[in-house]
């Protein structure tokens, strides 16, 4: 298929300027027509070698837009680099504006720590492996994807900023939403050893009034602005970065896996109410708390289920091999969930080990790294004031929310509701997919939803121009 059609359908409501196409790259734009002086510049083109067309775009959020408007009417890529697995999900988006899952690939991690690439040669081989795996599962070729930021390094911070607005009629446009964005990431610290991730406006003021989601086309004289700044260390961030570039990805974008799990797995009424999703993962607990549909607080907490294995293996005087087989096996977070034997004998996992343990101490252990996690959640939700104040609760997802019992200890410790994620839900996706992959299909889903709302911006910046020139041109005709 041509792109021709494609940038007819997404660009036919608004004027799309040639002057943003030097002619020195050899692109002609006349809609409906997009092509090069010798031939039609197709979808499978662009996903081959997208340099020409990238290099013919001078606007940066122009060919974000197009680059994700190509890849979803074919392929995306979205990689979760995990503490123990590194996971591709490749997503196809079929005529019917669907998504489907095209194929997966996994492998075991390798160079983590805590969430957080130490060994980039190491992360680097284990990235390729999962790519391979994904890349036979779909039969395509995987050169860039959309790569999920996580770990402990990954925290957060409210950012304030105000400008004035520069209509005259007091109309607030979008150059003024953007301007008061940048306002507030002005008044950001510069720290050398932090790089900015997100910048996730909360609400707008205009003259003072708050709960404003969208000011624009509104009037005042003064806009301020609150934003949730999400972000991480930088030395963290250049070693993913680097572990791509030796794997041979290229980095299309970064998202903060917090807000890619949220995407797919909380529903739009859970964030009109208030809730906290919550991630345990290996080597860390991640959660993203929202409330009226906003985006509160992110972070993540260093502990994670792999705690857990050390200290059973520390308790149980045994290998870490054999205590994450007796996690898998036989771990409850409470006595009545835990299995019915009475004993557990070590010989079931190392040959000749004559040691034996009540089921009731297995399940000490585990509670207690449990509650860890809890009282840290409970201080976060504290730390904003909505300790015991989402009605929506929590929802758990990750490999510790298969803990028998996790569900009736954690509404004990945080005491709000709690439900756990069993498959990921969007509109936009026609199958069934597990939680294990919330995160790498989330990561496209976020990154597609902002590409959305940038384009929808764009339109309506367009269509103000064209009014405004209108308006002029009836000032001349009689």
């Amino acid at each position: 298929m041509s792109v021709a059609p494609a940038f007819h359908r997404s660009f036919q409501n608004f004027a799309f300027c040639p002057a943003h196409i030097p002619s020195a790259a050899r692109l002609k734009c006349a809609i409906p027509h997009f092509r090069s002086s010798a031939r039609l510049y197709t979808a499978a083109d662009y996903m081959r070698d997208p340099r020409p067309l990238q290099r013919s775009l001078r606007s940066r959020k122009w060919r974000d837009i197009l680059h994700f408007k190509f890849s979803m009417r074919g392929i995306t890529a979205g990689i979760d680099i995990g503490t123990t697995v590194v996971t591709t999900a490749v997503i196809r988006r079929e005529r019917d504006g669907k998504l489907h899952l095209a194929g997966v690939g996994q492998a075991p991690s390798a160079g983590l720590r805590r969430g957080a690439v130490v060994d980039a040669e190491a992360a680097a081989g284990a990235l390729r492996r999962s790519l391979q795996e994904a890349s036979r599962a779909s039969g395509v070729s995987i050169r860039s994807a959309v790569v999920g930021v996580g770990g402990s390094h990954v925290g957060s911070f409210t950012a304030r900023g105000v400008v004035a607005i520069s209509r005259a009629d007091g109309e607030i446009t979008e150059d003024d939403a953007a301007r008061v964005v940048r306002a507030a990431e002005g008044f950001i610290s510069k720290n050398p050893n932090r790089e900015v991730i997100h910048v996730i406006p909360r609400e707008f003021k205009i003259d003072g009034q708050g709960g404003i989601r969208d000011p624009v086309g509104m009037a005042g004289m003064k806009l301020e602005v609150e934003a949730l700044v999400i972000d991480g260390a930088k030395q963290s961030l250049q070693n993913l970065i680097r572990a791509c570039e030796l794997s041979g990805l290229e980095v299309e974008d970064w998202v903060c896996s917090n807000l890619a799990a949220a995407e797919v797995l909380l529903s739009e009424r859970q964030k009109e109410l208030g809730v906290i999703l919550l991630d345990l993962g290996a080597g860390t607990t991640n959660f993203a708390i929202f409330e009226e549909g906003i985006l509160f607080d992110v972070g993540s907490f260093p502990i994670g289920g792999g705690h857990i294995t050390s200290d059973i293996a520390i308790g149980f005087r045994t290998q870490v091999v054999a205590a994450e087989a007796i996690k898998l096996r036989y771990a409850a977070a409470s006595a009545d969930r835990s299995a019915k034997r009475e004993l557990i004998r070590l010989a079931e996992f190392v040959e000749g080990d004559p040691l034996e343990f009540a089921a009731r101490d297995l399940v000490e252990i585990v509670s207690a790294r449990l509650t860890d996690i809890f009282e840290l959640t409970t201080k976060a939700l504290r730390k904003i004031g909505r300790a015991g104040l989402l009605p929506a609760g929590v929802v758990l997802t990750g490999g510790g929310a298969d803990v028998p019992g996790i569900q009736e200890l954690c509404r004990r410790e945080l005491k709000l509701p709690v439900e756990i994620a069993k498959a990921v839900a969007h509109d936009a996706i026609a199958e069934v997919i597990p939680p294990r992959l919330a995160i790498p299909v989330g990561l496209v889903l976020w990154r597609g939803a902002r590409s959305e709302r940038e384009l929808s911006r764009g339109r309506r910046h367009f269509g103000s121009i064209i009014e405004r020139a209108k308006r002029i041109l009836r000032a001349f005709v009689p």
